[in-house]
């Protein structure tokens, strides 16, 4: 019973996070017309940072870390942070919140490679069947033209697919290493490093403080620093520890129903007819992943 419980509470935890992080890709996609990459990172870090670290005080949390963890926490906190929200940004620059957000499903995918190349994962034919569905969904919803390559924006797809890895990295790291200090602890920290690698960069390339006296600036600051790093990572960690980092990741394969909706009413776009059926095999791919995977724990 409290083992259902905890899957159920680790499923509404990420149905949240999906939530949260399918409006961020607007958000994401209205702020970069104001502010560069790095200020939008490093800000958002400086956020998140200043809201953990408040909390732990106030709290009073154990903040203290071993120093042999210490290396791992800041390597997360580079992945999951400084180049995931990145790299995620110049994609959205590159390609749109709505392809970006549709590639996302290719996640749980790279989750489940780095399962067998690593973790020693069995190999079923039906994990590999997904693997190989999914990238042809990837192929359609690139929309690559074999007769004329140069039309295809393989820089927006290649940010767009190494923030993704960034985010699995990330994840198999938090594992690794959440079990041992409070979960907003290692947030703090994870943030800290953040903001520590993209902060000094801002004297390299200053922002006009006129910029953050801008309403949509603030408005979209607050939905990426408060909601974005700070509630939603909160909970993705938590959800991580009660449903596994696959089947947390293919969660995040409803993120795209969640910025399209919001991108149609906003500003009524809608999705090519190719990006919406390789979103769709993506999906299909991992329903067959998320299957493939209750196979496996059945047979432990």
């Amino acid at each position: 019973m409290n083992e259902s419980k905890g899957k159920a509470s680790g499923l509404l935890a990420m149905t949240v996070v999906v939530t949260i992080y399918g409006v961020s890709y607007i958000s994401r996609a209205v702020i970069s017309e104001y502010l560069s990459t790095i200020a939008i990172v490093g800000v958002q870090m400086g956020i998140m940072t200043v809201l953990f670290f408040l909390y732990n005080l106030i709290t009073k949390k154990d903040m203290k870390v071993n120093k042999k963890d210490i290396p791992m926490i800041v390597i997360s906190g580079l992945f999951g942070t400084t180049f995931f929200h990145g790299l995620t940004i110049l994609s959205i620059t590159e390609i749109g919140a709505t392809v970006s957000s549709l590639l996302y499903g290719f996640a749980a995918v790279f989750a489940l490679l780095i399962e067998i190349a690593l973790f020693h994962r069995t190999k079923t034919k039906l994990g590999i069947g997904s693997v190989v569905i999914s990238l042809a969904g990837v192929y359609i919803l690139m929309g690559v033209n074999l007769q004329n390559l140069a039309s295809t924006n393989f820089k927006g797809y290649a940010f767009c697919l190494l923030s993704i890895i960034s985010w699995v990295i990330y994840c198999f790291l938090c594992d690794r290493v959440s079990d041992q200090y409070e979960k907003t602890v290692l947030l703090g920290y994870q943030a800290l490093a953040g903001a520590a690698t993209t902060l000094p960069l801002l004297l390299v390339f200053p922002v006009s403080p006129s910029a953050f006296t801008m309403p949509v600036v603030l408005g979209n600051l607050l939905i990426l620093g408060v909601f974005n790093s700070t509630f939603a990572y909160f909970l993705n960690i938590y959800a991580i520890k009660k449903i596994g980092v696959t089947l947390s990741n293919m969660f995040l394969n409803f993120l795209p129903v969640v910025t399209i909706i919001i991108s149609m009413i906003l500003y009524g776009e809608i999705p090519a007819i190719n990006q919406i059926v390789g979103g769709v095999i993506i999906l299909v791919a991992v329903f067959l992943l998320d299957q493939d995977q209750r196979n496996v724990e059945q047979m432990k």
